[in-house]
């Protein structure tokens, strides 16, 4: 829809103390008629006082007032007529001026918005007069704010369960992520990721862990004594001697010091053998997923046998299933506790936002870093955009908003030039009277 369309399709809005009656055709046409009243006032002056001008002399005064006052109500009428129309429908040159130089004006208008408004240096100024990150602070901490943003987030949650519940849907993602998973290639990609948790022993980390929680598992008690058990059931002799000597206590203590010496010695020694060993075997893993046909081939094939199970399909579905009911089921109550929880962050992260000075300042950086580049990409299409939209304006249109705008200040014009021009006569009048003599 074009504008001239939306202007015959929405008038301005009316004032409810005039019946509905636009306020700016209203204020227009009472200073018109103001100032056409003035031109008739002046006519009929100068001819009554033309007619008893040589009876009464000093008439004379007052008919060269009214007569220069009409020049000056006419002269100032058809130049504020001809701005918009040809004066008594008669194409005179130079009449009509934005009608017919509406191209002209478009492409200012376009041109004007981009070299005063769009430029960087204003918009950047005003973006940190605004002070966005602190505008934002302010609004979230609106006790509405949050409520507002949670009920925008369910309707939309809402809205996208019902219309992602359609077989076509569910069809056309289960057949289009299907055939990007069979594609994907699961081996580089592990070993893609290995690498990088691999790069500078990082997974040293993992393994001190291990060891650690390997030593305090050894070093309790329970493990000892549950060594001591295995040790004297797996050997009759030493159940028989168990009760005099306790030789599975000293057995079990004896392969228990051992491994902690053994994990010890690993956790302090970085170069430690066995160490290395975990390195190799790290590395060897990572290059049969690259390279290793045999080891891909293996997880091509368990990649394909997880995505063609009916009970891995069975179970996505279901659980699917149940979290859309819970959700359907949870967005319907007054007490929604998706719709708490979403407003209970809004507040949380209002807080925490006017709280963080450090933040509001990343926030105005951000925009202030997108804002000159956007700009920069955008300013010519604004500007030609408004140049088409004037352009597509019907001439009757155009010339009726730009009246409608500035329409009173030239019907003021008119005024001033019928006063104007008729305190000139007067002077005039009267200096050539006295010259005279």
């Amino acid at each position: 829809m074009n504008y001239a369309h939306s202007m015959n399709q929405q008038p301005p809005p009316g004032d409810p103390n005039t019946g509905g009656v636009p306020l700016k055709p209203r204020e227009l046409a009472r200073v018109k008629r103001l100032a056409t009243g003035l031109l008739v006032i002046a006519a009929v002056i100068y001819a009554t006082t033309a007619l008893f001008a040589a009876r009464y002399p000093v008439l004379a005064f007052v008919a060269a007032t009214c007569e220069a006052a009409m020049v000056g109500a006419l002269a100032d009428w058809f130049a504020v007529v001809a701005l918009f129309r040809h004066p008594l429908n008669l194409p005179l040159p130079h009449t009509a001026i934005i009608p017919r130089n509406k191209a002209r004006i478009a492409q200012g208008m376009g041109e004007f918005i981009q070299a005063q408004f769009l430029t960087i240096t204003a918009l950047v100024a005003k973006i940190r007069e605004v002070n966005p990150a602190e505008r934002l602070s302010e609004w979230l901490l609106k006790p509405a704010s949050a409520e507002t943003l949670a009920s925008y987030a369910t309707r939309f949650l809402a809205y996208a369960l019902n219309a992602l519940d359609d077989r076509r849907v569910r069809d056309f993602l289960r057949s289009t992520i299907t055939a990007r998973l069979y594609e994907l290639d699961i081996a580089s990609l592990a070993g893609r990721i290995l690498d990088v948790l691999t790069e500078n022993k990082r997974h040293h980390a993992l393994l001190d862990e291990a060891l650690a929680s390997m030593h305090d598992i050894l070093s309790s008690d329970e493990t000892r004594q549950y060594i001591a058990g295995e040790i004297s059931k797996q050997w009759p002799l030493i159940r028989w001697l168990t009760e005099s000597l306790q030789l599975d206590q000293m057995a079990a203590g004896k392969i228990l010091d051992f491994a902690i010496a053994r994990l010890g010695a690993m956790r302090s020694d970085r170069e430690h053998e066995l160490r290395k060993r975990f390195d190799a075997y790290v590395e060897e893993f990572i290059g049969k997923l690259k390279a290793d046909p045999s080891t891909r081939e293996k997880i091509e094939q368990l990649r394909d046998d997880v995505l063609s199970s009916a009970a891995t399909a069975g179970y996505l579905g279901r659980l699917w299933s149940d979290l859309r009911a819970w959700l359907e089921a949870d967005l319907r109550e007054e007490g929604s506790a998706v719709h708490a929880k979403l407003v209970e962050l809004m507040r949380t992260l209002a807080a925490q936002l006017d709280a963080d000075p450090e933040i509001k300042d990343w926030i105005n950086e951000q925009v202030l870093e997108a804002v000159p580049p956007f700009v920069a990409e955008h300013r010519a299409a604004v500007g030609r955009f408004i140049e088409r939209q004037v352009n597509t304006w019907q001439d009757e249109k155009l010339v009726q908003e730009l009246e409608l705008h500035i329409g009173v200040d030239l019907q003021y014009i008119r005024i001033n030039g019928t006063l104007v021009g008729g305190a000139a006569g007067l002077i005039i009048y009267s200096l050539t009277r006295f010259a005279a003599g």
